[in-house]
């Protein structure tokens, strides 16, 4: 896949407003997210793939507020991708959304205290899915 965005340590504020990596395999929904997020005040900081959102977080200056997340990606789907960023900074929100899952009875158990968005989610949730886990709240499903 052609990489569509590129990030380097140089794009990145080095403070405030908070920035949100939004990783999903698919231009449209990254586009749509940065929209929405970008509307309120947040800086939307785009990763087309798990190895590019990996980088992205390398090159970073600071940690990102929260992580919107799609599960199924190719090479690094998005449980493996969280796995490892977490395993770098634990103290990461993350938010996974999914179009193909709806029944997280499957879900791991390790993966469980993270928020999880079914596409197509509108707007107002997308937003108060970050507010919350921006203000450290407890997810609900």
């Amino acid at each position: 896949m052609e990489q569509l965005f590129s990030v380097s340590a140089s794009d990145f504020p080095p403070t405030s407003p908070p920035w949100v990596l939004v990783v999903d395999d698919e231009p449209a929904i990254l586009r749509l997210i940065e929209a929405i997020i970008e509307a309120q005040g947040w800086i939307a900081v785009l990763a087309e793939s798990g190895e590019s959102a990996l980088a992205t977080l390398k090159a970073a200056k600071s940690s990102p507020a929260a992580i919107i997340c799609d599960v199924l990606m190719p090479k690094i789907d998005g449980l493996e991708l969280t796995r490892r960023m977490l395993a770098r900074n634990p103290e990461l929100k993350v938010i996974f959304i999914s179009g193909h899952l709806t029944d997280l009875s499957w879900w791991p158990t390790d993966m469980r205290e993270h928020r999880f968005l079914a596409k197509p989610f509108n707007n107002d949730d997308l937003v108060a899915a970050v507010e919350s886990v921006m203000a450290g709240a407890t997810p609900s499903r």
